[in-house]
């Protein structure tokens, strides 16, 4: 088959929605498709949000004329415009679960006092990007959900869409997969007295769950402990509260950005991750600290039901329990509970694969 994969970020792996567009469709082409992956970056700048989106629509029909035709072309349901959905059968892949999202954000925005003046605009234009998302989800011939959570919520919330529903989910590449076996390799236990090193991976956004962190932080910059924490990829972050607290004892630190090279050091250099989202599409953070050794405690967002089914004692309900020590911290259910093969690109390639001809058949 001739698949058309779009990306919204620029083709670079360190965007996750373009690193699953990538190794998608490395894998499918491994199975013999003509399968692409593609993005309609860089497009001109400027405009609101809305007429971005609209932009990248009016891209990807330019591109379909361009290129075309295809068996099927695999996009996120913002995109899905009444002409593509006329050109091909139409996937609606979903790498993050965009109404949720939306809502995530409008909250935080009706929770800060004062509210922005801002805000009804915001509450406007999320508005306008629901809709044109949930039409999107109603032209697509098949809704791939990312994760059987989100499958789940989505045959909930669009019941007329369940004869059109599937799920796929998440793995890393191979490079990050051989670099991470380095690091977890290393992994010694330590000292039981040293003092636990928690890393938190994520922009700094409200779907990210912050105020989960905040809260769970406070207790830690309250203990008296030796436990460390460090925020990565969050951006520039203000200080306040519980992390002013932890900064001031010596026990944050705050990476604002690294690059992609950089990653099986820091993992490395920490001894559990934690993951507080309150909505997620995956959450490939996850997999980078669980391949290099640590477990995590993390909430039941993105992919923590579907990874949870393998690794019961390396993913750990957030919040990290009280008195915890750091010789309770290595994990020994990773190589034999079928991880590796499950979450595997061949393996995900193999599903999408299958999954795609079931629908076309109909």
């Amino acid at each position: 088959m001739r698949i058309l994969l779009v990306s919204h970020p620029p083709l670079r792996p360190e965007f996750g929605a373009a690193q699953l567009a990538i190794e998608l469709a490395a894998a499918l082409a491994e199975r013999g498709h003509d399968a692409t992956a593609w993005s309609p970056e860089p497009l001109p700048g400027g405009g609101h949000l809305g007429g971005f989106y609209k932009a990248q629509r009016h891209a990807i029909e330019r591109h379909l004329s361009a290129a075309g035709p295809f068996d099927a072309i695999d996009l996120p349901a913002l995109s899905i415009s009444r002409a593509l959905a006329a050109a091909s059968f139409v996937v609606a892949r979903s790498i993050q679960p965009d109404l949720l999202y939306l809502a995530a954000s409008l909250r935080a925005g009706f929770a800060r006092r004062p509210p922005s003046p801002a805000l009804a605009l915001e509450a406007v234009r999320a508005a306008r990007l629901a809709a044109a998302f949930r039409a999107g989800l109603h032209r697509a011939d098949l809704v791939l959900c990312l994760g059987g959570g989100e499958r789940r919520w989505m045959a909930h919330r669009f019941p007329r869409l369940a004869p059109r529903l599937a799920s796929y989910v998440a793995a890393l590449g191979k490079s990050e997969r051989a670099s991470l076996a380095e690091v977890r390799a290393r992994r010694v236990a330590r000292d039981p007295e040293s003092g636990i090193r928690f890393l938190w991976l994520g922009r700094w956004v409200a779907q990210k769950g912050p105020r989960l962190l905040l809260d769970w932080a406070a207790g830690l910059a309250a203990d008296g402990r030796r436990d460390t924490l460090t925020i990565a990829g969050c951006g520039e972050l203000q200080l306040h509260g519980a992390l002013r607290d932890l900064a001031a004892a010596g026990r944050l630190r705050i990476v604002e950005r690294y690059a992609r090279a950089d990653l099986p050091d820091l993992l490395a250099a920490h001894d559990a991750g934690v993951f507080t989202s309150v909505a997620e599409g995956w959450g490939l953070s996850l997999n980078e600290m669980i391949e290099s050794g640590m477990p995590v405690f993390a909430t039941p967002a993105g992919g923590v039901p579907d990874l949870a089914e393998y690794l019961p004692r390396t993913l750990r309900p957030f919040p990290p329990p009280t008195g915890l020590s750091a010789a309770d911290l290595l994990t020994d259910d990773l190589a034999a509970s079928g991880y590796f093969e499950r979450f595997s690109w061949p393996r995900i390639a193999e599903g999408y694969e299958r999954t795609l001809a079931e629908h076309i058949d109909r």
